[in-house]
């Protein structure tokens, strides 16, 4: 029989639970494929979550409870916006973090993890966009195993393929993406004397096999500036 979330009594889990898990399964699942898109409000929650955690062991340490619950919220609000200002080093900081516990577990030597972690932030960094489509299919992908687990009626085999699939298509979706985005970007139209005074330039007929000069591989003829580009030297001819 279904459990649901833990912290849920069979008829709370009877009233929430399957709202709950379909929440998750939806957010995963948009998480996994488009978070490239939502990643700074991914960030600010990230960012709240951790200073929240961070104020409420820091504060409960030093004034119990209450003070660790009012440390909590003030923390929470520093950390969203700390993670909304500095993203790309917030995104940084929870690769290395996830990368250091897999390592950890995986190996069992704290010293190794904490040098992959490292590498894992600094990697981020410099690709970011490409990192964002990884990290974000990675976090949708476990959002959605994680529904299916509380579901209770999956096979656990059934229920990684389902996880590990998501987070492969959803990183390969994201970065077929980023790339068709990148060669659009760089596709800049080139203005021509006649077209800078007013004047259409003159229609060039597009020649079929047409190659590139430079490098030999083949030109596209891009009617709206009636010029050929070559994808390959990212530039006209």
């Amino acid at each position: 029989m279904a459990q649901g979330p833990p912290g849920f009594a069979e008829s709370s889990y009877s009233e929430y639970g399957i709202l709950i898990i379909a929440i998750l399964l939806i957010v995963g699942i948009v998480v996994a494929f488009a978070g490239r898109i939502v990643w700074r409000h991914l960030m600010s929650f990230i960012g709240a979550v951790i200073g929240g955690l961070f104020g409420f062991i820091l504060g409960t340490a030093v004034g119990g409870v209450l003070v660790g619950l009012l440390v909590s919220i003030l923390c929470a609000v520093v950390g969203s916006f700390v993670f909304i200002f500095l993203a790309e080093i917030g995104l940084g900081v929870v690769t290395a973090i996830f990368t250091f516990f897999v390592v950890e577990a995986v190996l069992g030597n704290e010293i190794v993890a904490l040098v992959i972690a490292g590498l894992a932030l600094v990697i981020t960094i410099i690709f970011i966009q490409q990192a964002l489509g990884v990290v974000t299919a990675g976090i949708g992908g476990l959002l959605v195993g994680l529904a299916l687990i509380w579901l209770d009626s999956l096979d656990m085999v059934v229920v990684v393929v389902i996880m590990l699939g998501t987070i492969i298509f959803g990183a390969a979706f994201q970065l077929m993406a980023i790339k068709d985005q990148a060669r659009r970007d760089k596709v800049v139209p080139v203005a021509t004397g006649a077209a800078m005074h007013g004047a259409p330039a003159p229609y060039t007929p597009p020649v079929p096999g047409r190659t590139c000069p430079s490098c030999g591989g083949p030109l596209e003829l891009i009617t709206e500036y009636n010029r050929y580009y070559c994808y390959g030297c990212q530039r006209y001819d």
